[in-house]
């Protein structure tokens, strides 16, 4: 399995990643050996999920676990009573739970040489999953079964990461709380069974069921390399290198580090230099490597 799976033009995503949301339609039976409602029903009900795999999500933000948490395992009922309130449930690490989910994610990882992970996200009718928030990876969201609507506004920060505009850490600002509170979506996309929505990092969301069945949708988490990713993995190549050498590896005496500005000279230096002398195909091979390990 891999992204001709989910997609229409694997080539062309391989060759230039869409920067703006785009919709896939398949038949409403394409993706059930992944996983079913069924199968989420009995897992609930049986009482086999454990914490480290759920979060449950009401009124727009997650409950907090303490309260349903019994040794591991949430206590016995409480999901299907949350889920009978109107509460999502989020299926946390279904590429570590269901083998079938896990060699799509491998399959993934090794055709685009990117982070993988599949959450699944199994909402009542009537209910809301988060309220407006944005990802910093491009998500492909596989419905299963039911209907979801996806409200949409063009990003607020161009191209977050986990260490720049990450929504975890930075919210949103007075001015962009009134503007998505008075300002209708720009886009709008109801997912039907068997739809795949590939949207890109940073686009605004809060996704919320339609009709009268419950919606279950698995999101397919693609972490994106980038230029500043093979930037890191360049400089690791170089200060690996610099343990080679003895000037480098001497120490540095408490006196330098309070004044450090001859020592940062140095050190500019160096970088500067290894990277002119640097041969450009083992940098090239040292970061295939890491984008794509042996497996």
């Amino acid at each position: 399995m891999s992204l001709s799976l989910l997609l229409d033009d694997p080539a062309e995503i391989l060759t230039a990643l869409p920067t703006e949301p785009k919709l896939y339609q398949h038949g409403p039976e394409r993706f059930r050996p992944l996983l079913t409602r069924e199968e989420v029903d009995a897992m609930i009900d049986s009482g086999t999920l454990s914490m480290k795999n759920i979060v449950l999500l009401k009124d727009g933000t997650a409950v907090d676990p303490r309260i349903y948490d019994d040794h591991g395992m949430p206590q016995a009922g409480y999901v299907r009573r949350h889920l009978n309130e109107a509460g999502t449930l989020s299926l946390r690490g279904l590429d570590r739970m269901r083998p079938v989910i896990a060699d799509l994610a491998k399959s993934l990882a090794h055709q685009t040489g990117y982070q993988v992970h599949v959450n699944g996200y199994y909402t009542p009718a009537g209910g809301h999953g988060l309220r407006y928030h944005y990802d910093r990876y491009v998500t492909l969201i596989v419905q299963i079964s039911g209907q979801k609507a996806w409200p949409l506004h063009p990003p607020f920060v161009e191209y977050p990461l986990a260490e720049y505009g990450n929504f975890t850490s930075r919210g949103f600002t007075d001015d962009e709380r009134h503007y998505l509170e008075f300002t209708p979506p720009t886009q709008t996309y109801t997912l039907n069974p068997g739809d795949v929505f590939w949207l890109p990092r940073g686009y605004i969301h809060s996704p919320h069921t339609v009709g009268d069945e419950p919606s279950l949708h698995l999101t397919i988490a693609l972490h994106e390399r980038t230029g500043q990713w093979v930037a890191a993995e360049v400089a690791n190549q170089i200060l690996r290198q610099a343990l080679s050498d003895p000037a480098m590896r001497a120490g540095l005496a408490p006196a330098v580090l309070g004044q450090p500005g001859d020592a940062v000279e140095e050190a500019r230096a160096y970088l500067v230099g290894a990277l002119a002398k640097a041969d450009l195909g083992e940098l090239t091979a040292a970061v295939r490597r890491a984008a794509f390990p042996p497996a």
